[in-house]
C-alpha cells in the first residue's frame, strides 16, 4: 500500500486527529466492503468499480489505499499479525520455553483462523493462487531476460511477518541453549513458519477445530525442535 504505516495506528484509532480518523475510517469502510464482495462474488469476480460503489467512494480513492486488488490480500496479513502483536505483547518479554513460545503464535493464529473461517480461507486460497501467478510470471520474464541477453534485477521478496516473529523465538533459544547455536535462524524460521501455514490450509479444508489445528501444529513442531536442539 501507499502508506503502510495507515494500518499501524491505534486499532481504535482514539489517539488520532479528525483527519487522521477519518483517513483510517475510509480505508477500513473500502477494506471491509471489498472483503464481503469478495466472499460473495469471488476475487476475480469482483471489480474495483463495484468496490468503489459499495464503499460509496470514487475509484481513485481506492487506488489511493489500494493500488492493486492483491494489496486487499497483503492488508488482511498486516491487520491480522497486528492484531496478534498487540495482543500477545513482544516477543521479547515472552517468557517459557521455546516450543511454549511457539505455542503462543500457533494458539492464536489457530483461534482466530477459525473464529473467521471463511475470510481466513479466502485470503489464503487466493494468496496461494496469486504466488503461483507471480512465480509463473517471474520464470516467463526469466526466459525473456535469458533469450534476449539482458540481465533483469531480481525481486526482493519481503520479509514474512510470521517469519520474523519465529526468527526471534529462535535467537531467543539460542541464547538459551534449546536450540544450537549453528542452526541459520533463517531457514528455521521458514521451516517453522511453512508448518503452520500448511496446517491451516490442511485444517480449512477439512474443516478442523481449533484443538485439531493446535494439536496438529504442535506435534509436528516437535519434530522440527527435535533437529534443532543440542
Amino acid at each position: 500500500m501507499r502508506d503502510a504505516a495507515f494500518w499501524r495506528t491505534p486499532m481504535d484509532g482514539k489517539h488520532l486527529g479528525r483527519r487522521e480518523r477519518k483517513k483510517l475510517e475510509t480505508g477500513r469502510r473500502i477494506y471491509r466492503e471489498a472483503m464481503e464482495l469478495f466472499r460473495e462474488k469471488g476475487f476475480n469476480g469482483t471489480t474495483i468499480d463495484e468496490i468503489a460503489r459499495e464503499a460509496d467512494v470514487a475509484k481513485g480513492t481506492v487506488f489511493n489505499y489500494f493500488p492493486q486488488k492483491t494489496a486487499f490480500l497483503t492488508t488482511s496479513y498486516q491487520i491480522w499479525f497486528a492484531r496478534m502483536m498487540e495482543d500477545l505483547g513482544p516477543v521479547g518479554s515472552w517468557k517459557g520455553s521455546v516450543v511454549s513460545q511457539f505455542s503462543r503464535v500457533f494458539d492464536y493464529l489457530t483461534e482466530l483462523t477459525v473464529e473467521h473461517r471463511a475470510l481466513s480461507r479466502l485470503v489464503i486460497f487466493e494468496s496461494m493462487r496469486q504466488a503461483h501467478l507471480r512465480l509463473d510470471r517471474r520464470m516467463r520474464e526469466r526466459q525473456e531476460s535469458a533469450a534476449s541477453g539482458s540481465e533483469r534485477a531480481p525481486e526482493e521478496e519481503g520479509i514474512l511477518l510470521l517469519e520474523s516473529v519465529f526468527r526471534d523465538i529462535l535467537n531467543k533459544g539460542k541464547a538459551s541453549a534449546e536450540i544450537r547455536g549453528e542452526v541459520g535462524e533463517d531457514h528455521a524460521a521458514s521451516l517453522v513458519a511453512g508448518m503452520a501455514f500448511q496446517t491451516l490450509v490442511r485444517g480449512l479444508v477439512k474443516g478442523s477445530s481449533v484443538g485439531e489445528m493446535q494439536g496438529a501444529m504442535k506435534a509436528k513442531l516437535d519434530i522440527i525442535i527435535t533437529g534443532l536442539a543440542p
